[in-house]
């Protein structure tokens, strides 16, 4: 009997607001290149002042901060929502040489890049005390809204989630989707998987986007943004924020050069001969591409080789195809 079949599932999933990964949300907000507006618009002076420091503290291509939620679970606080507690023990799970979790809700190059940034971490006492004072600075500018607002929201909300559990509804309508991610089916089969082991924890978050998906050794975690919100103002949110990531495409010319560097590296020099251009022009062009993350540069004696990185163009076109079809949910 289906009903009394997801019943039983339900009451084994587990809801557990998580100060660290509204934590994690708000690193992210933080790291955004536009501007903040809507139900985010109160974030938006901490991304001004922060966001600099956050961008430049990691010199890698990885955006977001995942190894943080990695720490979280070597601490035992990512179902907890004292953040003292995450800060009390980062230094101890920072240093750990716990092996990095499965992950299996990151892409290989996003697996490799948190396993290395953990390693960094390790191994440099000064990194890990830089490292946890920007995160606690980054959390003492948004205190003063979680504690008064953002928190009883969240344990509101958990408490009705769990009723509604209780009461047969699944979790894909807590978490408002039909899809967990539209482009990545397989996140779908491995939260019904830990969903029948009782090895799928929810949340409802302040600071969370509409939702999020990590998978750590077994486990999946997966929650989504239960502050309130307008029709309108999130269409016209989502719709600049995909103008904007997509707008770097735009250019045929641009285009076209990143297209070249698929089939073979090149420099600036060598792109400018090819495509009959200037090298301000394609620096210019390039520089727009780098920022979006899509090139890799290797240096080759005095001058650097370009190509283009394919995981990070599926990253790109990816994130905005599931930004569009969240509103079709």
């Amino acid at each position: 009997m289906p009903v009394q079949v997801e019943s039983r599932q339900a009451l084994r999933i587990q809801v557990a607001p998580s100060a660290a990964l509204e934590l994690m949300w708000v690193l992210h907000n933080a790291n955004a290149d536009h501007v903040l507006e809507g139900r985010f618009a109160s974030l938006e002076p901490m991304r001004v002042a922060l966001g600099p420091a956050l961008k430049s503290f990691w010199s890698d291509d990885f955006r977001g901060f995942t190894e943080m939620v990695v720490l979280a679970q070597r601490s035992g606080t990512l179902r907890e929502l004292d953040i003292d507690a995450f800060f009390a023990r980062l230094e101890r799970a920072a240093a750990s040489v716990a092996d990095t979790p499965s992950l299996l809700s990151e892409s290989p190059a996003e697996r490799v890049a948190i396993g290395r940034r953990l390693e960094l971490l390790r191994t440099d006492a000064g990194l890990r005390a830089g490292y946890a004072a920007l995160l606690e600075k980054v959390w003492n500018s948004v205190k003063t809204e979680w504690e008064s607002a953002g928190r009883p929201a969240v344990v509101s909300a958990a408490r009705d989630w769990q009723r509604r559990l209780e009461q047969g509804v699944s979790y894909m309508e807590l978490l408002q989707r039909r899809r967990l991610w539209p482009s990545r089916p397989e996140l779908d089969e491995l939260a019904e998987a830990d969903a029948a082991e009782g090895r799928l924890v929810i949340s409802p978050g302040w600071f969370y986007g509409d939702i999020h998906v990590v998978e750590l050794d077994g486990v999946m975690y997966a929650g989504r943004g239960i502050r309130p919100k307008g029709d309108e103002e999130d269409c016209r949110h989502t719709a600049t924020h995909v103008s904007a990531s997509l707008k770097t495409f735009a250019d045929p010319t641009r285009l076209a050069i990143l297209l070249w560097l698929a089939h073979q590296p090149a420099s600036v020099t060598e792109i400018a001969r090819h495509f009959k251009l200037s090298q301000p022009t394609v620096s210019a062009h390039v520089q727009l591409l780098r920022d979006a993350g899509v090139l890799e540069e290797k240096s080759e004696g005095r001058s650097a080789k370009l190509s283009a990185n394919e995981e990070s163009l599926r990253r790109v076109f990816s994130g905005a195809q599931d930004e569009l079809l969240e509103h079709f949910a």
